[in-house]
């Protein structure tokens, strides 16, 4: 932990993250980088109280700029939810259909274009409203 309000490190007096604390950290939560992510905002927010000196942006380049972006760095083991994608199901392979031959090919292809329905009647701009019902006492 850094030594506060000055926040800097206890081992050498460089701001906190120095250096080395950079790389304990990031060796510590290599299983869990979203996790330290929470973690370094959350420093973040209670440096922001004591080093008002600082604009936001150094105080985000300090505490969470040296952070890989997330995707970046260690691989994330899945446990408990997998990704989606293992049991997805493929798509029929697609045919490629040659539009200038005529024949049963085109019209068979032509046959398996299926057209989306409408919307349904009344529901266009064209509706007409329900009738407007007066509420009791209010005439």
């Amino acid at each position: 932990m850094p030594a506060r309000p000055q926040w800097r490190c206890t081992g050498c007096a460089d701001p906190w993250p120095c250096a080395a604390k950079r790389e304990q950290l990031v060796a510590e939560y290599a299983d869990n980088p979203a996790e330290l992510r929470t973690l370094m905002a959350l420093r973040v927010a209670d440096a922001a109280e004591d080093l008002r000196q600082f604009s936001s942006e150094q105080l985000w380049q300090r505490f969470l700029g040296w952070l890989p972006a997330p995707g970046q760095g260690p691989v994330i083991r899945w446990v408990a939810n997998p990704p989606l994608g293992g049991n997805r199901r493929q798509p029929p392979p697609r045919q490629q259909i040659d539009p200038r031959t005529s024949g049963s090919a085109a019209q068979a292809a032509a046959a398996q274009i299926s057209t989306l329905p409408g919307p349904p009647a009344g529901s266009g701009p064209n509706r007409i409203p329900p009738p407007r019902r007066s509420r009791p006492g209010s005439r």
